[in-house]
């Protein structure tokens, strides 16, 4: 059952994050007709899905990741429930989903960066305990590893979205806004989506193994809770990919010339 329940995620990953990641690359088009946009939305959707299918036809250890029907038909209309939400173009539809990501995504950030101060306070608390007291609880330890990977992970769109993240390049800082658009929007494309939507496939089938044998600490002591901490990972790449789309949005309207 989790087994399938990961394979879902995955189709739906290519049936939902896929396509939403397209809409700023769509509307880039849409600038004098919205129809042109979403036919340019539904060519590179139908042509990159087309290539996907293929090499997963032909590559030897992915051709039992192909979609049975019912997966393919969910894929399917999750297309069809695209091209219902662009009837005013991707243009429209990025800005209307660009400020729900914007939101979506801050919220997580600073959610979890209170845990790094949640973090500092238990680490003292265990100091104290073990060298002052000579007690120790392995719960507590096991705690702040799991709070810092939930502050690493799901905090890395909001740093992302804020431009918080550590940039090592020569050329951004002295560039044009125009240039820096372009930057952020084919930095986009080549490297942040495809790493997202390679980490949420990827992961699928890792963190529902987690979940099948709840997988929890190798100590009796600690925390039987290691399938939420990998839960993580797949929320990283959704959250990054939220950010990404903002992102690309934004550098979208730079190059358009709708915002200097």
């Amino acid at each position: 059952m989790l087994t399938l329940a990961g394979d879902i995620l995955n189709w739906l990953a290519a049936g939902l994050v896929f396509p939403l990641m397209l809409l700023p690359l769509a509307a880039m088009t849409n600038i004098r007709s919205p129809l042109a946009g979403t036919v340019m939305w539904a060519a590179i959707s139908l042509a990159i899905s087309i290539a996907g299918a293929v090499f997963v036809v032909l590559a030897p250890r992915l051709a039992n990741n192909a979609p049975s029907a019912p997966l393919a038909a969910l894929v399917i209309a999750a297309f069809a429930a695209f091209g219902v939400f662009l009837a005013g173009g991707p243009s429209r539809a990025t800005k209307i989903l660009a400020p729900i990501l914007t939101k979506i995504t801050r919220a997580a950030g600073r959610t979890v960066m209170w845990l790094t101060l949640t973090m500092a306070l238990i680490q003292f608390v265990v100091v104290i305990m073990r060298y002052v007291f000579g007690i120790s609880f392995l719960a507590m330890q096991e705690s702040i590893t799991y709070m810092h990977g939930a502050v690493f992970l799901i905090a890395g769109g909001y740093a992302l979205l804020t431009n918080d993240h550590v940039r090592v390049d020569i050329f951004y800082r002295g560039a044009s806004p125009r240039k820096r658009a372009l930057i952020d929007f084919t930095g986009a494309y080549l490297f942040l989506f495809p790493v997202c939507l390679l980490i949420l496939w990827s992961a699928s089938p890792y963190v529902a193994q987690s979940w099948a044998v709840r997988e929890g600490s190798t100590e009796q002591s600690g925390i039987q809770a290691i399938y939420l901490l990998k839960s993580f990972i797949p929320v990283f790449a959704i959250l990054m990919a939220m950010a990404g789309f903002v992102l690309a949005a934004r550098a979208g309207e730079v190059l358009s010339g709708g915002k200097d």
